[in-house]
């Protein structure tokens, strides 16, 4: 039930560093643990419930420390369209996971997040209080899916608040709620997919949640002071260094 204290150490060193970088801008904590424990040589499903475990407590929190930036009429749409798109998404890594070997799952992940740094940096529309239903609907069903297929569903949601006039504890509150909504559903599918493989990653990852959740205090007073170009730059740095790591790091590996 149990991985070795090796791994669990892993875990925890990967997890909490992701969990400071979740609480200070809102997201990442998936997006940095997730090909940084499929580097250390965990699989990409363990990785994706790894990191689902340790996000979840996160974003409950996160959400609820921000909730006075919530708005219902923000959250109903996009909470529908990401949950119907997770199924599809951990369908499709049980799929993958039997046909590629683990050095290809790392490049797998860091060429979706490269992909998704690049749009960010090309793509950079004027900024508006609101995008039309045709972008909302990508960006949230591209969410979901991604969330459902290696937990790191937080990429598109950047995108869309980016896009958008929103303050950055605005941003962090709807990042928040977002993921924590769609983390049950993905972890239940998850579960129906691997069986008894779920329960290991989960129970090593509850042992390590204390270090976890300290991160994520240490972070939360850091993101009040981030201004709107710092915040767009940290996130859009930590997702190229991270999808650069996963690409490359089979070639030293083979090396």
């Amino acid at each position: 039930m149990f991985y070795s204290l090796h791994d669990i150490l892993l875990i925890a060193l990967v997890m909490t560093f992701g969990s400071v970088v979740q609480g200070a801008v809102g997201f990442a904590s998936g997006l940095l643990g997730v090909p940084l424990l499929v580097i250390c040589g965990f699989s990409l499903p363990e990785a994706a419930i790894i990191n689902l475990i340790s996000t979840s407590i996160q974003n409950l929190t996160g959400a609820w420390k921000l909730r006075d930036y919530l708005d219902i009429r923000d959250l109903i749409y996009p909470t529908l369209i990401r949950l119907l798109a997770i199924p599809l998404g951990t369908a499709s890594v049980s799929w993958l996971a039997e046909r590629i070997t683990a050095s290809q799952s790392k490049q797998v992940v860091g060429g979706i997040l490269l992909a998704v740094v690049s749009l960010l940096w090309c793509f950079r529309v004027k900024r508006r209080e609101k995008l039309n239903l045709f972008w909302q609907t990508l960006a949230f069903f591209s969410s979901g899916f991604l969330l459902g297929f290696a937990s790191i569903g937080g990429a598109p949601i950047v995108i869309y608040v980016n896009s958008l006039t929103w303050g950055v504890n605005r941003s962090r509150a709807f990042l928040f709620f977002c993921s924590a909504v769609g983390q049950p559903l993905a972890m239940w599918f998850f579960w129906q997919q691997f069986g008894e493989q779920f329960w290991t990653p989960v129970c090593s990852t509850l042992v390590v949640l204390p270090a976890i959740l300290a991160g994520l205090w240490v972070g939360l007073p850091l993101g009040a002071r981030l201004s709107q170009p710092v915040f767009r730059n940290i996130t859009l740095g930590l997702i190229t260094l991270t999808a650069l790591a996963a690409i490359i790091s089979p070639y030293f590996y083979n090396a």
